[in-house]
């Protein structure tokens, strides 16, 4: 007979919000047979902000994280510039990415070395893969002349929580980035600046962008060392056996980033022209191959459906075609509403999370939805194999990061680099995509940096369009976050906002079954993944479980919008859930 085990964890701790997986384990196999991710968690912005000015939503819905603010503000903007109709002078849109780019530094630190790295540290190591650590002690890196670390162990030793020294050392970088957003942004997190159309940046001087360059490079010099380890590290744990653990299909989904501001434009139409210059490259890849790179084309393929959630799907069709005249499915966002109906909790067989399931609708070629994956590796994977972009060649991203003599820090060399899209999508992939993104957005960055200047140099210092507001209007803003792409979308109607939507990249990628009964990404990627948990079966606690979930990077706070007015709603936890 087949060994077989259950397990819940929940909370997952070291992400936003509040998230459990309820997994069956075939124990005889060592691997996970079944999974459920579900969020227990409530909130209302969507209902919020209906009847609100359009332009409060870059600041409350910001309020839905205060880890990654900064995308939800962006891509609010942009919904409210297409909304208002007013395009952004260059200066503009180069201080919003300036900000936004300062948020993609400090938070995929944040992810690798702080959220994931202690996965993968000395502690845990020792109390989940016994074998591993010996081995590690061993195991010379190969990098050390780059991070500093002789051996593998030591660089576990580097993540141990609250003690190592890239746990610690890592956040002290992260102050240097939240101190970038602030220039440009008022504060952070939920900066105060970005309006339709522009920024609200007073005497804009050549000092505020050398300020925020003095503040760059001290993340480009580190993101030498957090590459470098991190490839070391990830190296060693793969070749332990780890390449199928969290592996999923290669159905990836990147909206893109980092605005070329002579392009940027609030003319729906035009989006597609002014996407492909990000960058970070739009685009989806189904099944290995890149089937679009048309911004236009992804918005329109996106539908929300209920799924296992606990909602009402019972809106209407008002939106018939988007501004260009493309249909639009019921369940686009332009369309959805966010109607909420509590369910009972942990019905496996039923609704079982606030979380609903959007999935990508392939309009122009299958006509079918696919459930596609969010986040660093995609957007990585999309830009490398889109080649619009200088640093891709259609199967890797290749760039460099300048010379940096700065006190504290331990590679001052011109340091060249080359992400490879991988055979597959894993768990140990995730992180290393993290990881390289926050030397390719450091990159991003300086380009930015110099752009700014020649705009300031050409006496284009404006920073904000004036505009009259129409008493109509719809948008929609998609740009990526840490976890992913998050995108927004209004209609506005007698000048107030009649119906809002937002999807954080966490929506989709932990979303539960779908109509079709097809699992979102995170159950994908823990059906069928190995458990390399040493011990006996029963006393397994989970840690592949976790190292999978959290090499996406969960940000729950964002994934779930709901409103039930005076009416609270408790569910007891699970008697056999554990925290982990």
């Amino acid at each position: 007979m087949v060994g077989e085990r259950e397990i819940t964890i929940e909370p997952i701790t070291r992400i936003e919000g509040h998230l459990g997986v309820h997994a069956k384990l075939d124990t005889d196999a060592r691997k996970i047979s079944d999974a459920y991710a579900y969020s227990p968690m409530f909130r209302g912005f969507e209902i919020i902000l209906v009847g609100r000015e359009p332009s409060e939503a870059v600041m409350i819905t910001q309020r839905s994280c205060g880890v990654c603010p900064v995308p939800h503000a962006l891509s609010s903007v942009i919904a409210c510039d297409q909304a208002y109709g007013v395009t952004p002078p260059p200066m503009g849109v180069t201080l919003r990415d300036f900000v936004h780019g300062a948020e993609q530094l400090y938070d995929s630190e944040i992810g690798v070395i702080n959220l994931e790295g202690p996965d993968y540290s000395e502690v845990a190591i020792k109390k989940f893969n016994t074998g591993w650590w010996e081995e590690a002690q061993n195991k010379k890196a190969e990098r050390s002349g780059v991070h500093g670390f002789a051996t593998i162990a030591d660089i576990m030793t580097a993540l141990n929580p609250l003690a190592g020294e890239l746990y610690l050392r890592s956040l002290l970088v992260q102050k240097t980035a939240h101190n970038m957003a602030t220039i440009f942004g008022a504060k952070h997190p939920h900066v105060h600046s970005f309006v339709p159309g522009g920024i609200a940046k007073i005497n804009l001087s050549v000092s505020d962008i050398e300020s925020y360059l003095t503040l760059l490079m001290r993340n480009v010099a580190f993101a030498k060392e957090l590459v470098a380890a991190s490839d070391d590290l990830l190296d060693f744990v793969l070749a332990q056996g780890y390449e199928d653990v969290g592996a999923r299909e290669k159905n990836l989904y990147s909206v893109g980033a980092y605005d070329d501001p002579e392009a940027y434009s609030a003319n729906y139409g035009e989006m597609t022209d002014w996407a492909r210059k990000r960058m970070v490259s739009p685009g989806v890849i189904l099944n290995g191959e890149l089937v679009t790179t048309d911004l236009i084309e992804q918005n329109v393929g996106v539908r929300e459906f209920i799924g296992r959630g606990w909602y009402s799907d019972q809106w209407q069709q008002e939106v018939e075609t988007d501004p260009a005249g493309n249909k639009v499915a019921l369940e686009h966002p332009w369309n959805k509403r966010t109607l909420p109906k509590p369910g009972e909790y942990a019905k496996w067989d039923s609704k079982y999370t606030w979380v609903t399931s959007p999935r990508w609708w392939n309009w122009k070629g299958d006509g079918k939805n696919h459930v596609v994956e969010l986040g660093p590796l995609a957007r990585m994977w999309v830009t490398a194999k889109a080649g619009i972009v200088p640093a891709s060649t259609g199967n890797s991203l290749k760039f460099e990061l300048p010379a940096a003599l700065i006190p504290g820090f331990k590679c001052a060399d011109k340091m060249d680099f080359e992400w490879k899209i991988p055979a597959k999508p894993n768990a140990i992939e995730r992180v290393r995509a993290r990881a390289y993104y926050n030397a390719y957005s450091a990159c991003c960055m300086l380009e930015k940096v110099m752009k700014a200047l020649d705009l300031m140099k050409a006496g284009k210092t404006k920073v904000w369009t004036r505009y009259e507001k129409p008493e109509e209007g719809i948008g929609v803003g998609m740009v990526e976050a840490m976890r992913g792409s998050c995108q927004h979308w209004c209609v506005m109607k007698k000048g107030v906002i009649y119906n809002y939507q937002y999807q954080a990249p966490t929506t989709w990628n932990a979303s539960g079954r779908d109509p079709d009964e097809n699992p979102g990404p995170y159950e994908e990627a823990l059906i069928n993944s190995p458990i390399t948990e040493t011990g006996d079966a029963a006393g397994w606690k989970g840690i592949d479980i976790v190292r999978t979930i959290r090499s996406f990077d969960p940000c729950l706070g964002c994934a779930v919008s709901v409103h039930i007015g005076k009416k609270i709603v408790k569910h007891e936890l699970l008697p056999f859930a554990t925290p982990l």
